[in-house]
């Protein structure tokens, strides 16, 4: 679902309106001496709500994002500098409780025209696009939302824990995928709870998802047709987005250790009245041991639909259902590492997952690529990482992704070639005087394993290369 502009900028300026009336007087308030700011709460003391919110801390982020996409032959090239961040409020817990406020912001520093279509293709851009609002190519300057705004519940013992509202999660299919100006975020209840014996459970409902690469809040149906839709089974423009009913997002999951080092994890992600995906983990190592591996299985069915019976207006036809299987053998050689990846998603179906909701959970997953939307996909990548003590993190990666063939609508959505890819991402924590500053550098190449593509086929998908210089401020 699109929203006119203008409505998205003043409910933008609404919320970044609330936040700073909140936080600034709140901000004021801190500024007195000691004597005025009582002891912490905690838990089990008994100090009043007013001393608690005047006890509360203000933080932030500042980032600035240098992007640059370059397409090989006449397709157009693109860049973009955006700068933004966020500004928040946390209170100290009460009888347990916490609340919190944040917002955001991003303005356009030096930014290609995104309403110009490519002149050879007329594809539009896909990357740089994600800095600002995919929904409107205009609107790259005066960004503002709601970024948090929820209440957090910590047991006595805390073992468990409840939010409710606007948040952040970070789960294999809901995560933050914080690759832009700001993450995925979402809204509902969302809970965790660890017992006496070790097993980890959460899960909860989610009703809204606010989009990286959006600045509005959707409804969860509305929310799976921000991004491009690609096409479906019958080769035809997808239009989902308009038939789509569902009440929201139900997940659950369970993680228990089963022996020594050895652990299983399972997820269930019900979308009502669209889809069902369920996944299964086994973790044998530690992650820090010198030898790990890891396995996953995910199946997908459609769910039972009521509403609009036509295959070709659903998310998943009621025919259609996916496994991808994924693994990972991990060898730790002090501060260097290396990871050896494979993934296959059946010829049984496509895989399915809205890009809105986060990025793949398979181990092959690479930066700026995904193999959501597709089946019969072989993937295998080699991770290497090397990690100092004094702040330096650089990993260089390899993979070779081969895709089923572009004419397939069944199996391939998005009409994604078989590519490989190569990427360098160097990152680097400041300490001392500088803490709470980060760098990040990720270059990489895609190129395709046929020759035979148009310019339309090709173009922002590879035969490109892809820089981003990332710095983050985080008080």
């Amino acid at each position: 679902m699109r929203i006119a502009s203008s409505h998205r900028s003043s409910n933008g300026r609404w919320g970044l309106s609330l936040v700073l009336s909140v936080v600034f007087p709140l901000f004021v308030s801190a500024q007195h001496s000691e004597q005025d700011i009582p002891s912490d709460d905690s838990l089990r003391s008994t100090g009043k709500l007013y001393d608690i919110m005047k006890r509360g801390e203000v933080v932030g982020r500042f980032r600035q994002y240098n992007m640059l996409t370059i397409n090989d032959g006449t397709p157009t090239d693109y860049h973009a500098v955006a700068f933004g961040g966020t500004l928040g409020f946390t209170s100290q817990r009460w009888h347990g409780t916490r609340f919190k406020l944040s917002g955001g912001y991003t303005f356009d520093l030096a930014t290609s025209d995104l309403t110009v279509l490519d002149p050879i293709t007329g594809a539009s851009n896909r990357y740089e696009i994600g800095l600002y609002d995919v929904n409107d190519p205009r609107h790259t300057n005066d960004l503002a939302y709601l970024h948090e705004f929820q209440l957090d519940w910590l047991s006595r013992n805390e073992r468990t824990q409840v939010v409710i509202g606007k948040q952040e999660l970070n789960t294999p299919f809901l995560n933050p995928q914080d690759g832009r100006m700001h993450p995925s975020l979402f809204e509902g209840i969302w809970a965790q709870h660890r017992t006496t014996h070790g097993t980890a459970l959460q899960g909860g409902w989610i009703y809204r998802v606010a989009p990286r690469g959006a600045s509005e809040w959707y409804t969860v149906a509305e929310s799976m047709s921000v991004f491009p839709v690609g096409r479906n089974v019958y080769g035809e423009g997808a239009e989902h987005g308009e038939h789509l009913q569902s009440a929201g997002i139900l997940a659950a999951s369970i993680k228990q250790k089963v022996y020594r080092s050895v652990s299983i994890t399972a997820w269930n992600v019900h979308t009502e009245n669209v889809f069902n995906s369920a996944l299964m983990q086994l973790d044998a190592g530690k992650k820090e041991a010198r030898w790990s591996a890891s396995t996953m299985a995910i199946r997908q069915d459609a769910a039972h639909y009521r509403g609009h019976g036509n295959d070709s207006l659903l998310y998943m036809p009621a025919s259609e259902a996916s496994w991808a299987l994924s693994g990972r053998l991990r060898n730790v050689l002090g501060k260097f590492r290396w990871q050896l990846n494979y993934t296959r998603i059946t010829a049984h179906g496509r895989y399915l997952m809205p890009r809105e909701w986060g990025r793949d959970p398979f181990f092959t997953f690479l930066p700026r690529e995904r193999n959501e939307g597709a089946g019969d996909v072989h993937a295998a990548s080699l991770n290497l990482i090397w990690r100092a003590d004094n702040g330096w993190r650089i990993q260089v990666d390899g993979g070779l992704y081969r895709m089923p063939e572009l004419t397939d609508a069944r199996l391939n959505k998005f009409v994604m070639p078989s590519y490989t890819q190569f990427d360098v991402n160097a990152q680097y924590q400041f300490n001392g005087g500088w803490k709470g500053l980060a760098a990040q550098v990720l270059v990489l190449a895609k190129l395709p394993l046929h020759s035979n593509l148009t310019e339309r086929q090709s173009i922002n998908k590879v035969d490109m290369l892809h820089a981003d210089l990332i710095i983050n401020y985080v008080f």
